[in-house]
């Protein structure tokens, strides 16, 4: 008797607690927020056909070149994003991944996007190349434009001899604006073209 005593005991207890579990799921899922997914956001480069291919690396003064960049909100809500242009040399600095910090590079040029949750933002991005020299090993260019807005910059590179080049690299950095700072804030994405500059 008291073997079925204890049984119908730990039944009904389980039961019972089975029964609250039940009627507090409701409020302890206010209180705790499972997870609902990745949340992220995509930077992208495409060459003039729509692909990775054919992006531009021979670079002559003068001549225009055509990229597509483009933006990916997967953050389970509506975003605004900018992203920058800057253009560097092997001595300008790259955003830091591990830290999550920006380039240092001053931005030449910046698109503005408003993207629903799921959608994509696709723009034409042109540059050009102005004031292009060679001199002693060391390559300068004066100015560069994008989008048909003429920048100066002033860089040179030297000469790469391990590479066999003269080596500078446009850079596009995604930030993401910050509703509660009422700032945007460096979204740890970019993506850069290496430019190999010719005569």
């Amino acid at each position: 008797m008291k073997i079925r005593l204890k049984n119908v005991r730990t039944v009904l207890v389980t039961i019972g607690l089975i029964g609250v579990l039940l009627f507090a799921s409701p409020t302890i899922s206010l209180l705790v927020k499972t997870p609902s997914g990745l949340k992220f956001s995509e930077l992208y480069v495409l060459g003039p056909n729509h692909t990775f291919g054919n992006l531009p690396f021979n670079i002559v003064a003068d001549v225009n070149y055509s990229v597509y960049l483009g933006v990916v909100n997967q953050m389970g809500s509506s975003c605004y994003y900018r992203s920058y242009v800057k253009i560097g040399n092997e001595t300008g600095s790259l955003p830091n991944a591990t830290l999550g910090t920006p380039s240092s590079l001053p931005a030449l040029y910046e698109y503005n996007s408003l993207l629903v949750d799921g959608e994509t933002w696709e723009t034409p991005l042109t540059f050009e190349v102005n004031g292009l020299s060679f001199s002693g090993g060391i390559s300068s260019i004066a100015g560069v434009t994008i989008n048909g807005l003429e920048f100066p910059v002033n860089l040179t590179s030297a000469w790469d001899s391990k590479n066999s080049g003269y080596y500078y690299y446009l850079l596009v950095e995604l930030w993401l604006f910050n509703s509660e700072l009422d700032i945007p804030q460096y979204d740890n994405r970019y993506v850069s073209l290496f430019l190999n500059m010719t005569q």
